[in-house]
């Protein structure tokens, strides 16, 4: 019967865009239905975080419900995360169009072993067979059941009560027999390979082919619940893959709506504001002030100003089909962050010329020990820092970051065991200094720290303002502790900076196959009026390339196979800010 509907497939296919989509089975577990057409992430729909990972040659391209995944034969993959699928009932669906059949290629895997039932993988033979494998545990469909250049919906179902497993094609039982169940407990998920990373011998499995919506369930579907997933679980009629992504952070505060408009959209409704009810509520009778384009054309709209600093937005599209009747494809509410003012400076080396114990050095000042994802700290003292003050010069604390910052705040833990209010071994008053080279050195001022609390409910009580200046190194001169010990001690500072500088290349830092004829882009420094490009095969010699208002730079045919280095200094009204020096490699030919 199966072989019978892969003949007609083709005309099957066409159809699916006009279907509505399914009713959602119980269970779902992980879905990708791979329709982001761009990016290295693919978006677990079921929401349940399971996102997967796309690595090595992985390329988006036309599927059978939107857009798929094209994998290349040789170190493509999907890598999502650990699903457990060992003791239990499983399905596991997903749409497969081999492009050639040479050697053993597997679609989806899970190894934990070379052990019997711990290695699960789903292969297509070079003779066209197909086999639902746990690891000397197999149950292999003959030779012919698939064809090179057809799509095929494939779906392997385990029943732990019954100890049966089956596998369908296009919706229909293609092979069956009882099995002991699946044992492996660890393992990534991966679509498009089957990886065995302990045995040198074996070489990888890779998938030469398209695959299309990838779907996981924790039991058994019945039959004609198989048949009804094969069409997708999302509404082709809805917008989707939102840009900014759903739940994005830190997006850029002149960041733009987009989207892909649904099969049958002519216009879009956009709603867009800072309350999920009032976006998720409103409708064209009932704007609620969040309606904020009625019928446009465009899958795409440009907020009115800047977005404010890290803000929550919530956001909604409606496909409005084309006449007569005009009907509203109720969207999904989506969401996104705006960048925060200030980020956390990262790498920072700690260092005193007081004495400390082992466990108590400077370096439990940034290491985030004692603290809790509510940024309370702790009153365990191994988890700060604590000295005894020096003979003949003061105590002092100094911090060297990784590079230059245009620094903005430092928030200060200071220190809480239990009895410090007894104790009054936190730091009471210090000088604040700071500097660009570790030599000169600049006076920010003196400074009081509040008392830590002795709770393990304290929180930051002390913000020393350092109004964007320009610091690399920071040191604090004790001048006495709160009880006016021979000791003095923090827990934790954190230091905030305002990114001045120009970040996040594309190609990223360290790119190989880059483009001859490709441009370069970036993400702007903050308050940047231009940006002044630099660009050489020398890092140490970089000549000037060109000064762009914009964020990237066609620099026209680089030399194939082709290391190049490149830097980007933002240019603001007053001062400059320079880049870090990234690098590229282009294609070898």
């Amino acid at each position: 019967m199966f072989k019978r509907s892969v003949l007609v497939l083709a005309a099957f296919v066409t159809l699916i865009p006009a279907c509505s989509a399914p009713a959602i089975p119980e269970d779902l577990i992980l879905y990708w239905p791979f329709n982001e057409g761009r990016g290295t992430v693919a978006k677990d729909r079921s929401g349940n975080g399971n996102d997967g990972t796309l690595e090595g040659g992985v390329l988006w391209g036309p599927g059978v419900i939107g857009a798929a995944l094209q994998f290349n034969g040789s170190d493509s993959l999907v890598r999502g995360p650990h699903i457990p699928f060992d003791s239990r009932s499983f399905t596991h669906a997903l749409w497969v169009n081999p492009s050639l059949l040479a050697g053993d290629q597997s679609v989806f895997s899970q190894y934990q072993a070379s052990s019997a039932n711990q290695g699960l993988h789903y292969r297509i033979s070079a003779a066209g067979g197909v086999r639902m494998g746990f690891y000397s545990n197999d149950l292999d469909l003959p030779a012919g059941t698939v064809q090179a250049g057809t799509w095929y919906h494939l779906t392997f179902r385990y029943d732990f009560e019954s100890q049966n497993r089956r596998v369908y094609i296009n919706g229909e039982l293609a092979g069956e027999g009882a099995a002991a169940p699946y044992l492996g407990s660890a393992g990534d998920t991966l679509v498009g390979t089957f990886w065995r990373p302990d045995r040198a011998d074996r070489v990888p499995e890779w998938c030469n082919g398209m695959i299309d919506d990838v779907q996981i369930y924790g039991r058994a579907l019945a039959d004609e619940e198989i048949q009804g997933i094969m069409l997708g679980l999302a509404d082709p009629d809805l917008a989707y893959d939102p840009s900014p992504a759903d739940e994005a952070i830190d997006v850029p505060r002149d960041a733009a709506l987009s989207w892909v408009a649904g099969q049958s959209a002519a216009t879009h409704d956009v709603y867009f504001g800072t309350s999920f009810d009032d976006v998720n509520d409103a409708t064209r009778a009932d704007p609620r002030g969040v309606l904020i384009s009625e019928g446009q054309t465009d899958a795409s709209y440009e907020p009115t100003g800047l977005l404010d600093f890290g803000t929550t937005y919530y956001w909604r599209i409606d496909e409005i089909s084309a006449g007569p009747d005009h009907t509203i494809h109720r969207g999904d509410v989506w969401s996104f962050t705006a960048e925060p003012f200030a980020y956390a400076v990262e790498n920072i080396i700690a260092t005193s010329n007081g004495f400390s114990e082992s466990m108590s050095g400077p370096e439990r000042t940034v290491d985030g020990s004692g603290l809790d994802a509510d940024d309370r700290h702790s009153v365990d003292h191994a988890d700060m820092w604590l000295a005894e003050l020096p003979d003949n010069e003061p105590l002092h604390l100094q911090y060297e970051f990784d590079r230059l910052y245009k620094l903005h705040q430092m928030l200060v833990w200071n220190y809480n065991v239990e009895f410090e209010l007894l104790l009054g071994l936190g730091l009471k008053e210090a000088t604040v200094t700071y500097s660009e080279d570790g030599i000169d050195w600049s006076m920010l001022g003196d400074v009081e720290l509040s008392q830590g609390t002795a709770k393990a409910t304290y929180t930051a009580n002390t913000t020393i303002d350092f109004h964007g200046v320009p610091a690399r190194f920071v040191r604090l001169t004790v001048r006495g502790a709160w009880g006016g010990t021979e000791q003095a001690g923090l827990s934790e500072v954190r230091f905030l900076y305002i990114p001045a500088q120009a970040r996040e290349p594309q190609p990223a830092d360290g790119a190989v196959e880059f483009g001859v004829n490709n441009a370069l882009a970036w993400r702007a420094g903050r308050d940047a009026v231009s940006h002044d490009v630099y660009l050489g095969a020398d890092p140490d010699a970089l000549e000037p390339a060109a000064t762009v208002a914009g964020t990237s730079y066609a620099p026209g045919a680089l030399n194939l196979a082709t290391t190049y280095y490149w830097q980007v200094n933002a240019v603001q009204e007053t001062e400059s800010w320079e880049g870090a020096v990234w690098s590229f490699t282009t294609q070898e030919y």
